[in-house]
This record gives structure tokens, C-alpha cells and sequence, in this order.
């Protein structure tokens, strides 16, 4: 339970860095899949940099745990986009709310998955 927290915390930040990003792209007029797609990669490197020592303790092997996190981050952003796509074009949701309901569905999803395979051992 402390390491979900962690990960919450750290997250959080590239949560932040995500919506930002996310947000101000969309203000900009941006279409809101590619916002969402430069709002993720922000928050996923941002989240990297945290989880990687803060949550899960490890310096080994970075560019093959950063590999794993952006595989990891490709799945929750197929889940994102996807979960996008029902909220905006099919039930009419702003993009900027939308993206807020994904969120914690896709938090759960790549702290399970970076758990078990960017963080082993």
C-alpha cells in the first residue's frame, strides 16, 4: 500500500505535467488525441524520473526500465485515447473532463503493470 501511495505522489507530478500539457494544448486549439498523446509522453517522463528512485528504489539498468515504462505507458495510452473516444465523440464530454475521469483508471492500470514488469528485482 505505501509503494501505490509513492507511486500516487510521484505520479501525481507527471499527472500534472500530463494535464497541463493536455490542456494548454487543447486551449491552443490542438485536436484533443493529440493533445492527450504530448500531455502523456510529458507525464510519462516526468513519472519515470520520480517513480524510478522515490518509489521503487532502483539505478540499474535505466534504459531498459525506461524502455518497459514507455511499453507500459504505450498500453495506458491506447486505454486513454480509447476511453477518450467514448467520452468525446461519443457521449459528448469537453476533452478537458474527460481526460480527468480516465485518469484514475489508468493510474491503476500502469502501476499494476509497471509493478510487476519495469520494477521486478
Amino acid at each position: 500500500m505505501q509503494q501505490f501511495i509513492l507511486y500516487c505522489l510521484c505520479g501525481g507530478t507527471g499527472v500534472l505535467s500530463d494535464y497541463a500539457v493536455f490542456w494548454l494544448s487543447v486551449n491552443g486549439g490542438l485536436w484533443y488525441q493529440a493533445a492527450n498523446l504530448l500531455g502523456y509522453l510529458a507525464g510519462t517522463l516526468v513519472s519515470f524520473a520520480l517513480n524510478r528512485i522515490i518509489t521503487f528504489g532502483k539505478r540499474d539498468r535505466v534504459l531498459q526500465r525506461l524502455t518497459m515504462f514507455l511499453t507500459v505507458a504505450a498500453v495506458g495510452f491506447g486505454a486513454s485515447a480509447l476511453m477518450l473516444w467514448v467520452l468525446v465523440d461519443l457521449m459528448q464530454f469537453d476533452p478537458r473532463i474527460a481526460k480527468l475521469l480516465t485518469l484514475p483508471m489508468v493510474v491503476v492500470l500502469q502501476f499494476t503493470l509497471n509493478r510487476r514488469l519495469t520494477f521486478k528485482a
